[in-house]
């Protein structure tokens, strides 16, 4: 078997795999917090356009800067600690994402711009059929530096807590 074909069988494999997942859709909101400098901080549009996708955007501002962020990820493992209730469940949840923050300080200058990679860990709460979720993740991240200058970013260690509402 060549690589191509490879790739397009295990691509393949994934999509369907996911099939069951997808036909939901959920928006909330979460609270960003990091243990590192890089992350924007603050509260976050959380939309979920699948059961394994959570797309995050936010705006910080400070008295002195302006911070612009925006992570995707895609979460496809969700292990049940317990179940409780009709559909309800407390899970483990392990995924992989991208990230990238704008940073405008209010005088222009220090401008900074990063992209880069991130691997949300945390759990969540599924409540009323699955229609409420309460969670919580850590995401070790790394990345790149664009601006001012092409560097590497020291791993940082954003934080959420946040709340969606699903249709199903």
């Amino acid at each position: 078997m060549n690589k191509k074909f490879k790739v397009l069988a295990f691509t393949l494999f994934l999509g369907i795999a996911a099939l069951p997942k997808v036909h939901a859709f959920g928006i909330g909101g979460q609270f960003n917090f990091s243990a590192g400098s890089i992350f924007a901080p603050g509260v976050a549009v959380a939309i979920s356009p699948s059961d394994m996708t959570n797309i995050a955007a936010n705006w910080y501002i400070s008295s002195n800067d302006n911070i612009f962020g925006l992570t995707f990820d895609i979460v496809p493992l969700a292990l049940p600690f317990v179940k409780f209730g009709a559909g309800s469940s407390f899970n483990f949840t392990l995924g992989a994402g991208l990230y990238g923050n704008l940073f405008v300080p209010k005088d222009k200058h220090d401008t900074e711009f990063n992209l880069g990679l991130r691997f949300p860990v945390g759990v969540n709460l599924l409540l009323i059929n699955k229609v409420f979720e309460i969670y919580f993740h850590v995401a070790p991240s790394f990345g790149l530096d664009f601006v001012p200058k092409i560097d590497l970013d020291k791993p940082f260690f954003p934080m959420a807590v946040g709340a969606k509402f699903w249709i199903r």
